[in-house]
């Protein structure tokens, strides 16, 4: 006997597929776009705190829906792992705009983190929604 696959398995894959690489790319943005040295061009003026929040808000909201899509049902352990990941990952990116003549700020860190919390938050709200999209039962 041979396992038949199940309907819409190849679709989900795809789906899966799509949200692992969109994180990545998202991942790989963020990391440019803050370290592209400061022009000084003037331009609007406004707080970046706001962009570093919805950043990692985004970016964890994505991760988060990469991984679930790909492995099953997230346990609190991964829960934890992004948030230390995305705080990390956070302090790191702010030490590492030095080198390119830009500011370390820990207001931005604290942004980033606020960001990352929000983003598990937004992510279980949107759990139901995921699940309808996919056409998969959300305890997979």
């Amino acid at each position: 006997m041979h396992d038949a696959t199940p309907p819409g398995s190849d679709r989900f894959k795809r789906i899966a597929s799509r949200a692992r690489t969109l994180a990545i790319l998202y991942f790989i943005l963020l990391f440019v776009g803050t370290h592209i040295p400061a022009t000084g061009i003037g331009g609007p003026s406004f707080s970046d705190k706001w962009a570093h929040f919805g950043g990692y808000l985004l970016l964890t909201t994505l991760v988060l829906a990469g991984w679930e899509l790909t492995i099953g049902k997230l346990q609190p352990r991964h829960y934890f792992a992004v948030w230390l990941a995305g705080v990390v990952y956070g302090a790191f990116d702010e030490w590492t705009q030095i080198p390119v003549w830009r500011t370390c700020d820990m207001s931005d860190w604290a942004a980033d983190v606020i960001g990352v919390t929000s983003g598990i938050v937004v992510y279980q709200l949107l759990r139901p929604l995921l699940f309808a999209v996919t056409g998969r039962g959300d305890d997979s």
